[in-house]
């Protein structure tokens, strides 16, 4: 849908990264004003977060061509997608790392009444210091909103739930979904829903279970514990799923009891055998900058 450029602002001399919206895009809506409208409510919702995980958004407004921009901020590194093709790709505790700032960053927006529906690898962005941002709430929708897209599908194929992909009611757990996916990918290197195609990974995601990985022994984990993990995060029916972003990573902390996010909880939460939920998660997170977590691309 659109471009991103790098920036300066050039009254407060930071670098920046401007998104407008392609000539193309514009030209295809069947009125231009009623697109601009779509736009700037979505540039309200994405304006109204501030949350240490999520791309900051700092201005809106036209080109002198009146096309519609953003200006965010600039996050120095690269996307989970440009990792995924390079080496070394994040270790256990980094991406355990990256999964607790995203569950974070999730259910603070959920908090809040908005739902990203279309969290993927290519929207979280990794800085230098290994900090994880998601981007592109612009897509966003409040909850209980009128103003939809009729007959229009948002998302990417291979992160969407059933629910999303048939157009149906998206709720909370559509990102819960996606996240799911987001951690089966990162713990993996797998993809749960593989295809050859759009219409063939579509159709997976619709009736087929996830293919679960081969070799999770090496990864120092009982199978059946992924299984049980990932078919909740995965389920077809939203009600199934974990209802939060932090309830899903807290699984997954004890799906790795031996990694630095799960040492740190165990320091946090001393009480043993306990579930960690949430609440041993908030508290991981807070301790979180006396820590210090081991930088994406380093052993």
């Amino acid at each position: 849908m659109g471009v991103v450029y790098k920036g300066v602002d050039r009254v407060l001399g930071r670098t920046v990264a401007v998104k407008t919206i392609r000539e193309e895009v514009l030209a295809s809506q069947r009125s231009h004003e009623t697109y601009r409208a779509r736009f700037q409510r979505e540039a309200c919702i994405f304006g109204s977060l501030s949350h240490p995980n999520i791309v900051t958004l700092y201005d809106v407004g036209e080109t002198d061509e009146g096309l519609p921009f953003l200006v965010m901020e600039y996050v120095p590194g690269a996307s989970l997608a440009s990792l995924r093709r390079s080496d070394p790709w994040p270790t256990l505790d980094q991406s355990m790392w990256i999964l607790a700032q995203l569950a974070s960053a999730i259910d603070y927006a959920h908090g809040r009444d908005v739902i990203h529906r279309d969290i993927k690898l290519s929207n979280i962005l990794i800085g230098d210091g290994g900090e994880a941002k998601i981007a592109d709430f612009g897509v966003a929708k409040l909850l209980g909103s009128e103003f939809t897209r009729s007959q229009t599908c948002f998302g990417t194929p291979g992160y969407m739930p059933p629910e999303q992909v048939l157009g149906k009611t998206v709720t909370r757990r559509a990102d819960i979904f996606s996240l799911g996916v987001v951690a089966f990918e990162l713990l993996s290197s797998e993809s749960p829903f593989p295809g050859d195609s759009v219409d063939s990974i579509l159709h997976k995601l619709v009736h087929a279970d996830p293919v679960f990985p081969s070799g999770l022994e090496r990864l120092g984990l009982v199978a059946a514990k992924w299984r049980e993990v990932f078919a909740r995060a995965l389920a077809k029916d939203p009600e199934n799923r974990y209802p939060t972003a932090s309830a899903l990573v807290s699984s997954l902390v004890e799906l790795f009891p031996g990694s630095w996010l799960g040492n740190l909880v165990a320091d946090a939460v001393p009480e043993a055998h306990s579930s960690i939920g949430d609440r041993g998660l908030r508290e991981t997170l807070t301790l979180r900058p006396s820590m210090g977590a081991p930088p994406v691309g380093d052993e």
